[in-house]
């Protein structure tokens, strides 16, 4: 019977305990919730500082329009940057010749009198000390010209209205040279001829005597063609030559 006391009166005591030992274990595993999600604050704090952060100076883009340029036309010249801390700093170079310098701006517009490839160029600065750069090179074609623009890569082809266009004189060329062969061709047969009625005509001319005549009566001497001795008026031999 006392024994059956005894536990009655134990048992509020170990109900007591046990609730001590949830509390204190759950008291435990609240702190540490706390205590971690406060561990874990700086480092979201640091994250949303990180996603906030200036992206890199970039140059997006640097183009000139219309390209090809026609020899004459005004075009322009654009460039879009993009990240580091504004404002930006633009400094051109180098600048076409013929276009003063644009000075800090984005956009600025020229006109170049002379085709050929012309190159343009840039640096970009921001606050935050940070520079980028870009070039290209691009084509002034002349007036009615074609051409393919667009940086290194692009070629320009085209023949100019008012340019020089060989094959336009072919047929010219083509008759010119041969009126000169058949020219020559009939030079050549003329001294041709001359020469040979000259040599016809010399042939058939009568010749003058060579030599001399001897008198055989007293050995005088006298020009060919003669029939008397002038000293003693006697028949000569026949010529002499020397």
């Amino acid at each position: 019977m006392n024994e059956n006391r005894s536990a009655r009166r134990a048992r509020p005591w170990v109900g007591v305990v046990v609730v001590t030992v949830v509390l204190l274990v759950g008291g435990f595993s609240f702190g540490d919730l706390v205590s971690a999600g406060a561990a874990h604050t700086p480092i979201a704090a640091r994250v949303a500082v990180v996603s906030g952060a200036n992206s890199p100076l970039t140059i997006n883009s640097l183009t000139v329009s219309p390209d090809p340029v026609s020899e004459g036309s005004q075009f322009s010249v654009d460039v879009q940057v993009s990240g580091g801390q504004a404002p930006y700093i633009y400094n051109w170079g180098p600048v076409p010749g013929g276009c003063p310098n644009p000075g800090n701006t984005a956009s600025w517009g020229c006109t170049i009198s002379s085709s050929g490839e012309y190159s343009v160029g840039v640096n970009v600065g921001d606050s935050g000390s940070n520079h980028t750069s870009a070039s290209r090179t691009f084509n002034v074609t002349s007036n009615g010209g074609s051409g393919n623009g667009g940086g290194k890569s692009g070629n320009s082809n085209g023949n100019g209205s008012n340019g020089f266009n060989l094959s336009s004189f072919g047929p010219f060329l083509l008759y010119g040279l041969i009126a000169g062969l058949v020219v020559f061709a009939l030079l050549i047969i003329l001294t041709v001829g001359v020469i040979a009625i000259a040599v016809i005509l010399s042939r058939r001319l009568p010749r003058p005597p060579r030599g001399t005549l001897v008198c055989a009566k007293c050995q005088a001497t006298a020009p060919a063609g003669s029939k008397f001795c002038p000293s003693c008026a006697a028949p000569l031999t026949p010529p002499k030559t020397e």
